[in-house]
């Protein structure tokens, strides 16, 4: 590819991250190609909660967490699950996840979500509105529910945090989980509703619209897998495809998810990323009608109503890029479901399991490369790449015109671990 031919801005990854990105760079004029092994609706992006979760300001990386570990293992219907073979490679990680469960950092931690979820679902609706695409969100909030008013008790801070940053929550008993959700069984004693949420009708749909507004405005999509970089007096100037092509590249972004970290490191950055893969399953027929996003608070899953059927979906394993995925966790997650949607239709659902991008301290990596000046890191955005997608794509665009984005952008720089 000539020089004068080579797009402006290479984004590598093609997931809502990448897309949103895209999008954001097309806004200020940007040329832009993006490179991916995968169709736009064929990667982690295409099966997620669909939750734009603007709630969600708590880190995974709670103090006192690891105490709960070996609980969480033991239980076969547990949210988390680890791969023995897997363990020697997520050592390093989960030694800074431990770091990151230490009061002061979950402090830090907590700030520098809520300061990127503050305009997230603003974000989502402006982009919606330009790409003609407002009727792909619902905005119905989430209801978190559970089985005690002890267990409630003990989540009393994270509510309390959530209000300390100006997110609406209310407070509700039985009466009032019915009224919300007729539904839900007597398992769900109680809870607390938020309306700073919303509901994508189907992921894939998005990325659907969102990738045919993007070609249509010019951005070039190019399906390969990336395996190399070639770097030239502190910049990248090629990437090389296991196909044996060389692609130019001016500027470059690395927005590859889970594979993020395989890049980053042939820059000599390390960034400890990690496939934290996640379950869910689809029922088209669930025999039952859920108006707002569900979220079972004690048993870390949640109930998504989309346009394609219920989604149950939740669980952490962590396991790898290469192993094949464990499908009982899905089946777990339904059992689990049943407990609390005594009427559920659990017949003819579709399984599924993505990665999600994991940082140890639940904090995304949007940061310019200390090794090579025209690259910028956007990945390890774990269980909120939708909900921040778009957010972070407009501070990559104004980081590739040298704007002031308004954030203080040291939590998320890719060296926060050195």
């Amino acid at each position: 590819m000539a020089e004068n031919l080579t797009p402006d801005v290479t984004i590598v990854g093609n997931g809502i991250v990448g897309l949103a990105t895209a999008y954001a760079l097309v806004r200020a004029g940007k040329t832009v190609q993006v490179i991916s092994r995968d169709g736009v609706d064929e990667g982690t992006s295409s099966g997620n909660a669909a939750a734009v979760a603007a709630a969600e300001i708590m880190p995974i990386a709670e103090p006192g967490l690891w105490k709960k570990v070996p609980g969480m293992l033991i239980d076969p219907l547990g949210p988390l699950s680890l791969s023995v073979t897997h363990l020697p490679q997520l050592m390093p990680w989960f030694y800074r996840f431990l770091r990151a469960c230490r009061p002061h950092n979950y402090a830090k931690g907590v700030a520098a979500l809520a300061a990127l979820m503050d305009g997230a679902l603003d974000d989502h609706r402006a982009m919606l509105d330009h790409i003609n695409g407002k009727q792909l969100l619902g905005g119905d909030g989430a209801l978190f529910v559970y089985r005690s008013h002890a267990a409630r008790d003990k989540a009393a801070h994270e509510w309390k945090l959530r209000q300390a940053h100006g997110i609406h929550v209310f407070p509700l008993e039985r009466d009032g989980i019915l009224q919300h959700e007729p539904a839900l069984g007597p398992a769900a004693h109680c809870g607390y509703f938020t309306p700073r949420w919303a509901t994508y009708r189907d992921p894939k749909e998005l990325l659907r619209t969102l990738g045919g507004w993007l070609r249509d405005a010019g951005v070039t999509f190019t399906k390969a897998e990336v395996i190399g970089i070639v770097q030239e007096v502190g910049q990248v100037r090629a990437l090389k495809c296991a196909d044996g092509r060389d692609i130019a590249v001016q500027s470059l972004i690395i927005a590859a998810g889970a594979w993020s970290g395989r890049l980053s490191k042939q820059l000599g950055e390390q960034y400890p990323v990690e496939a934290d893969r996640g379950y869910n399953t689809t029922l088209p027929n669930p025999g039952i009608d859920l108006k707002s996003y569900v979220t079972f608070s004690e048993d870390s899953f949640v109930a998504a109503p989309l346009s394609i059927g219920l989604r149950i979906g939740g669980a952490v394993e962590m396991a790898g890029l290469a192993r094949a995925p464990n499908y009982q966790r899905s089946k777990a997650l339904l059992a689990l479901a049943r407990r609390y949607l005594p009427d559920l239709n659990v017949a003819g659902g579709t399984e599924w399991m993505g990665y999600r991008p994991g940082s140890p301290d639940s904090i995304p990596v949007i940061s310019r490369s200390a090794r090579a000046a025209n690259v910028i890191y956007a990945f390890g955005h774990g269980h909120l790449g939708l909900t921040l997608s778009v957010t972070t794509g407009k501070i990559v665009a104004q980081m590739i015109g040298d704007q002031d984005s308004g954030f203080d952008m040291t939590p998320y720089r890719i060296g926060r671990f050195d």
